[in-house]
């Protein structure tokens, strides 16, 4: 427990009770149900699309870095956190918060710039507008302006640095509440925009109310994780003014994670319609322009088209799922042959007629003859 003036007394006797479970298992289960999501999108680039796109490696990089910043709060575990402050030695409390400051602030917001620059990335492979190109660029310059100094916040929040986590060491720090929140704010900005990117990229899509709406929706999964932020964001500023920090410190850590592996989930779930079309084909359906840009893929297939019965329009069944592709002008050029084959087959036709009209002038001229 605290006093009015933040001075912690510890209560008589000591429980030694801890909650450091939660966050462990948070910290395994999470990462497990992350690499699911991660293994799919990458095998779906790897074996049906066969082609790797700029969003695929930064999500890889982004699971890495998650699953490093899960090793730090497990560690974190070992030396108080979980416990009441009162219950840490000073030596493991002056570990736990060296190990937060430096490991945990680098490793989470690398990882949220990477999600984010992965998302953001995959958007700019749906528009040629530049308007919107601009926008998703601004956002990228604006996560990379709030990650980047937080990730090595521990350089010059404090001077000298160790005051931070000596508390025996007389130093000044930065306001880092302030920092923190306008951090915070900053976070829920992007994922606002990136959850709402979506609906401006399509609103010129030419396809039914129903399908486009859908379509927008699945593209939008990637911006749900503001949700979770949000909680995150509340979490901490109740937990604020709790000098219990190696206590009260889970419940932020824990939704970190929470936040950081939702964020690789949503990220890779739009890029499972080529995994979902191949093994699953009535789960959903693309806009077959839309399913050319996720797939990003333009190889043409050595499989001949197969054609309607009336020789009309191809149906082509493979666009975005590893099978056939095709350009225009393949279907132009097999839209040819199959005509010239028909009109070589109609005019076949046509000169039998001729001649057997021919030969039936010929039988009844001679039938003439012999009256």
């Amino acid at each position: 427990m605290s006093s009015a003036d933040g001075v912690i007394t510890a209560p008589s006797p000591t429980t030694d009770e801890t909650i450091a479970y939660r966050l462990i298992i948070v910290a395994v289960l999470f990462p497990v149900l992350a690499f699911i999501f991660l293994a799919l999108r990458l095998f779906s680039a790897t074996f049906i699309i066969r082609k790797w796109h700029l969003d695929d490696y930064f999500i890889l990089v982004a699971f890495f870095v998650a699953l490093a910043n899960s090793l730090v709060c497990i560690v974190q575990t070992k030396y108080g956190l979980g416990r009441h402050i009162w219950d840490v030695a000073p030596g493991d409390l002056e570990f736990f918060l060296k190990l937060g400051m430096i490991g945990g602030a680098l490793t989470y917001n690398l990882a949220t710039f990477f999600i984010k620059l992965s998302i953001l990335s995959f958007y700019l492979r749906f528009s040629v507008d530049r308007a919107f190109r601009y926008t998703v660029y601004f956002v990228m310059l604006v996560t990379v302006g709030y990650t980047f100094p937080n990730a090595i916040l521990f350089l010059y929040a404090c001077t000298p640095m160790q005051t931070y986590w000596d508390l025996s060491i007389v130093g000044t720090c930065i306001n880092l509440n302030a920092t923190f929140h306008t951090a915070n704010t900053l976070n829920m900005v992007t994922d606002f925009t990136i959850l709402l990117l979506p609906i401006w990229m399509l609103r010129r899509l030419r396809a039914p109310l129903m399908k486009k709406i859908g379509v927008t929706l699945i593209l939008m999964t990637g911006g749900f994780v503001c949700a979770v932020s949000l909680v995150r964001m509340i979490t901490a500023l109740v937990g604020i003014a709790d000098p219990d920090i190696s206590w009260h410190y889970v419940s932020n850590l824990v939704w970190c994670l929470v936040e950081l592996y939702v964020g690789i989930i949503c990220a890779c779930l739009p890029c499972l319609k080529a995994f979902a079309k191949r093994y699953f084909p009535n789960l959903f359906l693309f806009d077959p322009e839309i399913e050319q840009r996720i797939t990003g893929s333009f190889h043409i297939s050595k499989r001949p088209a197969r054609f309607s019965a009336d020789g009309g329009r191809p149906e082509i069944d493979g666009i975005g799922d590893g099978g056939e592709r095709f350009t225009k002008a393949t279907v132009v050029a097999v839209g040819e042959g199959v005509f010239r084959s028909k009109h070589s087959k109609e005019s076949e036709d046509v000169e039998k007629v001729r001649g057997s009209e021919d030969g039936m002038h010929t039988q009844s001229s001679s039938l003439r003859g012999k009256e």
